[in-house]
């Protein structure tokens, strides 16, 4: 019969006051068919989202106490019951439910075994299938025709292992040598049929009468730990851990693990064991933590207390104590830490026991609560919330049973008398408490936004593309993410990575899906499933564009760039595309296109170039080399000679005159020019004869005849008349125009019987200043000092004759 949702009521808490991730009870849980004394709530296994509630006092079909097994699953909405166990041959008082396990899709109950009529007991596996029913498999009975031994009081599975415990069994591991409650437990493996099988019955190496070995068991893949309570001198208690032997079914003690502080008589350790991973809990429920204060204790003498001791296995595979943990509000009204507790990853649920007084002291009521300890990234742990039973009509048995995996808590109420209201009271009749670190109200399927195909362009014309942009995918799927898990998987089901890349390259050519199921964290079955078309553009390629060149004639290393052609030069019609330019420090320079551009890092910079198809939006980036040539005409010394040959012609030395105006430079072409322009031997004949007594200026251009460019400059050759009527002190050699009164200007002051002017050239051969007789000249140019250098002079006289010289300004 399927319960789903039947008689199944959410309670949700107000949040007010709530810490964030503090646990908080969001369901509680009655039977669908309330019964008196069900014993509903006194047993609870949960594994991944699949429960199991025992109601062993329930009677079924007229059998009295024959028990039954509700089973509950996670949904989006919360937990529901929707199928019910039971045994087709029982008897009365046969209690199917009083034991319980489960791991992964496997279940065990424990119930009657009618072929024992005086009280024995067998496990009755179950594994649920693809439509979530569990179906019965196996019956293992007893493996001893011996009465009341317990068989099963406690089981746990892992995996293909299994281990049942006894705690009142009286043989060894051989079935033969008696001791009276000492205790055994069974491990069965299950073959690749599914088939279980014993295949070892294990006892304590020291084992003693009315040891109780076996009264708590739990198993964590090749680790099997035992509790033995009552062993040791007064029911101390001890635990033992056996491993699996390598490459076989056989396992072994290795060790014995005691209370690592005091053992204090009456202490239980061992009353309840767990392992996960290589960790395990043991709890010591009547532990009066009445021992030395050095032992890490406060020295409180309060009996039964109780404490839970936790042990880790270090890196030499040896089992260490780590911890001791107790109720941070123990007093005289709280007992029995650690009589019921669970354990999975980094959370320890522990179950204490608070009794409530009258006014002559004598107890009227016990109420559960539950301590909730976390462990740290140092491996230590601390209590982090303490849950109360917050509805309190006396003894309830509230955490008679608590189980715990991953977000849930389910917490056993046996005795709880009322219905999912509150209302309808009905003895014993039980209930469960469900308790999350989040709200219900936070359960809910995820509201996938649709998306737009996403589109790319390819990389080498292939289909392909490496640049879907995955970035923002999740927060455009939903709102809030971080609430939701995400799986991918390609069109073929193979597991994509989660998160995709923020650019995820294609698999499949042009064309591709991905799924993607989206599901709320808290809850895997609260998901919805949804697709992303992914689809590849077409690319376009750019034409290569050579370096460009433009000439310096500064030698400063920059120069100015013509660019306007550039868009035409990259792609065949420009008018298609969207174009943008950056220079070498990323700037964009679009605006300096089609216009003048100089280049930002010197004698050569790369631009780089990202055009956009406008219908497509592919994008392409290149880059564009500028060059800057360096032409520099140099500056050549004026030549002087006053050597007179039988022509009255004066010869000049230019053999040094190409290097002056190159200074280095290479692939370079040298002209030479007359003052009218006319084109000149290159280079010019050495040696170079001029008049005698004359001044003659040519031009000298350096050019780079592959760009074009060039740089200008002047050679002077000057013959003077040696003999000249012009002397020194009446024409000064130099002046110093400092300011100081002394040769601030320049001034012939020799007396001519005509008069005259006065041209002065800068060494290039550019008039600087003309002077009347006897005026003089500042070394200004255009009222701007002129720096020190050679100047020359040109006297023209009324009768046409002249004559000509030079000077020096010094500053």
């Amino acid at each position: 019969m399927n319960f789903k949702f039947l008689h199944i009521w959410l309670l949700i808490l107000s949040s007010h006051g709530v810490l964030a991730q503090q646990w908080q009870q969001n369901l509680k849980i009655v039977e669908p068919i309330r019964s008196a004394s069900s014993s509903f709530g006194l047993h609870i296994a949960t594994y991944e989202g699949f429960a199991a509630f025992e109601a062993n006092s329930v009677s079924v079909g007229g059998v009295i106490n024959a028990g039954k097994v509700h089973m509950a699953r996670k949904e989006c909405e919360g937990w529901s019951i929707y199928q019910e166990l039971t045994l087709s041959e029982t008897k009365d008082y046969c209690g199917f439910g009083s034991a319980l396990a489960m791991d992964k899709t496997t279940l065990a109950i424990r119930g009657c075994d009618p072929l024992f009529p005086l009280g024995g007991a067998a496990i009755y596996m179950y594994e649920r299938g693809a439509d979530d029913l569990y179906v019965f498999t196996q019956k293992i009975s007893k493996p001893e025709n011996v009465l009341w031994d317990n068989f099963g009081i406690t089981i746990s599975i892992s995996g293909n292992y299994m281990v049942v415990g006894a705690s009142y069994n009286s043989t060894d591991a051989s079935f033969s040598n008696v001791l009276t409650n000492a205790g055994a437990a069974y491990i069965y493996f299950r073959n690749a049929l599914g088939v279980w099988s014993l295949v070892q019955k294990i006892t304590a190496s020291d084992r003693g009468a009315k040891d109780n070995f076996g009264g708590s068991v739990d198993i964590y893949e090749n680790t099997i730990v035992v509790g033995a309570e009552n062993e040791g001198f007064n029911w101390a208690g001890a635990s033992y851990v056996f491993e699996k032997n390598t490459n076989s079914n056989s396992w072994s003690e290795v060790t014995k693990l005691v209370a690592y502080d005091f053992r204090g008589l009456l202490d239980r350790f061992g009353s309840v064991v767990k392992i996960d991973k290589n960790t395990i809990a043991i709890s010591a429920m009547w532990e009066d933590d009445n021992d030395y204060v050095s032992s890490g204790d406060d020295g409180m003498p309060l009996n039964s207390l109780g404490s839970v001791y936790v042990f880790v296995k270090n890196t030499t595979g040896n089992w260490v104590g780590n911890q001791k943990l107790k109720a941070s509000n123990r007093s005289i009204s709280h007992f029995h830490f650690g009589d019921r507790l669970d354990f999975h990853d980094n959370t320890i649920a522990v179950r204490g026991v608070e009794y409530e007084y009258d006014v002559s002291g004598s107890p009227i009521a016990s109420y559960g609560n539950i301590y909730i300890f976390n462990k740290a990234t140092d491996g230590m742990w601390s209590e982090y919330q303490i849950i109360p039973q917050t509805i309190r009509y006396g003894s309830d048995a509230f955490g008679r049973d608590v189980a715990l995996y991953g977000e849930d808590l389910f917490v056993g109420a046996y005795w709880h008398d009322y219905d999912i209201n509150e209302q309808n009271f009905l003895n014993d009749s039980g209930a469960i408490f469900l308790f999350n670190p989040y709200s219900l109200e936070s359960l809910k399927k995820p509201e996938i936004n649709l998306l737009p195909t996403l589109m790319a362009c390819e990389d080498l014309g292939n289909g392909f593309s490496s640049n879907f942009n995955m970035s923002t995918l999740q927060s455009d799927l939903v709102d809030k993410p971080e609430d939701y898990t995400f799986y991918y998987r390609d069109q073929l089901g193979n597991i994509l990575s989660s998160p995709l890349p923020d650019y995820y390259a294609n698999a499949f050519p042009y064309s591709e899906k991905i799924f993607i199921r989206v599901e709320n964290k808290h809850n895997s079955k609260c998901f919805e499933d949804t697709e992303i078309q992914l689809e590849t553009l077409a690319s376009f390629n750019l034409n290569v564009v050579p370096e460009l060149f433009e000439c310096d004639t500064t030698g400063t290393g920059f120069s100015v760039f013509d660019l306007s052609e550039l868009n035409r030069a990259l792609v065949d019609d420009p008018t298609l595309y969207e174009f943008l330019y950056f220079d070498a420090y990323g700037n964009n320079i679009s605006n300096s296109i089609n216009k003048t551009y100089q280049n930002k890092t010197q004698n050569q910079e790369q631009i780089t170039v990202r055009v956009s198809n406008k219908n497509t939006s592919c994008i392409k980036e290149t880059t564009i080399t500028l060059n800057v040539s360096n032409v520099k005409a140099y500056t050549v010394s004026a030549l002087f000679s006053c050597v007179k040959n039988n022509s009255n012609l004066v010869a000049f030395n230019t053999s040094n005159i190409q290097a002056q105006l190159l200074q280095g430079q290479t692939n370079r072409e040298v002209y030479y020019f007359n003052e009218d322009g006319t084109l000149l031997t290159s280079p010019l004949p050495n040696p170079y004869h001029l008049e005698f007594g004359t001044v003659k200026t040519i031009k000298a251009r350096v050019e780079n005849s592959v760009l074009g460019c060039y740089d200008e400059t002047f050679v002077t050759f000057n013959s003077v008349d040696c003999d000249s009527e012009i002397v020194d002190f009446k024409i000064p050699k130099y002046f110093t125009p400092n300011g100081d009164g002394v040769n601030d200007e320049w001034k012939i002051t020799q007396e001519f019987s005509q008069n005259y002017i006065v041209y002065i050239f800068d060494r290039y051969g550019k008039l600087i200043k003309n002077l009347g007789s006897n005026n003089g000249w500042d070394g200004n140019f255009n009222g701007k000092p002129l720096p020190s250098s050679d100047y020359w002079y040109k006297l023209v006289f009324e009768d046409g004759t002249n004559k000509t010289g030079h000077f020096t300004l010094k500053r």
